[in-house]
């Protein structure tokens, strides 16, 4: 879809850039296609010029535009951000650091001028309203003994029957299964459990946190979660993680099987090392913003605007140099302890969302083939499915809950 200047200059409006943090100026050369535009940021001000000089240069080829402005649009074409995570950085030339800064901007400018040219893209309704009063969730702190260092848990709870243990993605916390925790279509049958890892949420870190660097390993990860099942003196659970919660879910149900009544693994491979980036925590680039725009894209086009609101909220808040931290585990350290995995001890299901490509279906394949479990391709879904599109999930996963269920009674 050939773009004009035009085209650009009716897209880049006032107000496009609200909410984002201030800086400096900054100035982009978008090259889509034939079309190459100067982009200029000064505040809040955008301004557009057919050329001059520029900090960064960002380049989306005729064919790649083409399918980000599709209906619906491939994997890995859903954002500026996602193009570089699935297509290369080449893309990107001059200061780097300055685009890194500018990531969030960038995304909604690239958006704005796809609405401007192309069709609207469908999204789910967002899911009803909580009733008004009082959540069914309780939370609490839990003081638990991890390879010989005490550490204060936050977890929440609700519901009661099998033991739901439910593990949270890379820099988030427990709040991403809320809606989990408010379905009475899971609560009803579960006690559906949800804690933060120390680092996140409401969970401590070490006192010394300042002056340490958080890098999360196989081994710790493994021996947290086992030893949070241990201390709320859970026998056999079905164990649920997302991500790299998913990742240490397969680990688990191959190390541990014995030790659940069953394990799904949402958006769950083995290893990624590719997600394992230095503008996820660097002084000069503001953490909070770079991430709500390097897992934006990773959110399916069609998920509800109020819960994909919702999960990028979450990653603003994640502690500096955390979510780096989870990666190293994900990118750098489980993939060393992958290769002699056995099958799995106990049933295994691993989900797979059609949008994500951080633990893309082919890697869910993959990892389920090896460990003898069985895939579930969720179509239209994204990477966060439990928070992102709640009901796009529980349409995969209550049968399987169910299932579950029927084989450890």
């Amino acid at each position: 879809m050939a773009l004009t200047y035009d085209d650009v200059r009716e897209a880049v409006h006032g107000g496009l850039l609200d909410g984002l943090p201030p800086g400096p100026p900054w100035s982009v050369l978008l090259e889509i296609g034939e079309l190459r535009v100067v982009v200029r940021a000064d505040g809040g001000d955008l301004t557009i010029a057919d050329g001059g000089e520029w900090d960064f240069g960002f380049a989306i080829s005729a064919a790649e535009w083409a399918e980000f402005c599709a209906v619906p649009p491939p994997r890995g074409c859903t954002s500026a951000q996602a193009l570089v995570a699935t297509r290369g950085d080449a893309r990107v030339t001059g200061r780097r650091e300055v685009w890194a800064r500018a990531a969030g901007a960038l995304d909604r400018i690239i958006d704005a001028i796809r609405v401007r040219v192309g069709d609207p893209q469908p999204a789910r309704p967002d899911p009803p309203q909580a009733p008004e009063g009082l959540s069914p969730i309780e939370g609490r702190y839990l003081h638990v003994d991890v390879q010989g260092e005490r550490r204060r848990i936050y977890f929440e709870q609700a519901g009661g029957g099998l033991p739901l243990v439910c593990l949270h993605t890379a820099g988030a916390d427990s709040r991403q299964f809320r809606h989990l925790l408010e379905d009475p279509r899971i609560t009803d049958h579960h006690r559906v459990i949800a804690f933060d890892m120390p680092w996140h949420g409401r969970s401590d870190p070490p006192d010394d946190w300042r002056s340490r660097r958080y890098a999360l390993d196989t081994e710790t990860y493994a021996a947290t979660v086992l030893a949070v099942i241990d201390a709320l003196g859970l026998a056999r659970p079905v164990l649920l993680g997302c991500s790299m919660g998913g990742s240490i879910a397969l680990y688990l149900a191959s190390r541990h099987g014995e030790r659940f009544s069953g394990v799904c693994a949402l958006e769950g491979g083995l290893g990624n090392p590719g997600r394992f980036v230095e503008w996820t925590n660097r002084a000069d680039v503001d953490h909070s913003a770079f991430l709500v725009s390097w897992v934006g894209g990773l959110i399916a086009p069609t998920s509800p605007a109020a819960t994909r609101a919702a999960t990028l909220w979450g990653y603003a808040q994640s502690g500096p140099g955390v979510y780096q931290g989870d990666t190293y585990f994900y990118s750098v350290d489980l993939p060393r302890h992958t290769e002699d995995l056995a099958p799995a001890g106990c049933p295994l299901i691993v989900f797979s969302g059609e949008y994500d490509y951080s633990a893309t279906t082919e890697a869910s394949r993959s990892a389920a083939r090896q460990l003898g479990g069985r895939l579930v391709e969720m179509q239209g879904r994204g990477h966060f499915p439990m928070s992102e599109d709640p009901e796009g999930l529980a349409e995969h996963l209550l049968p399987v809950l169910a299932e579950l269920r029927e084989k450890a009674s």
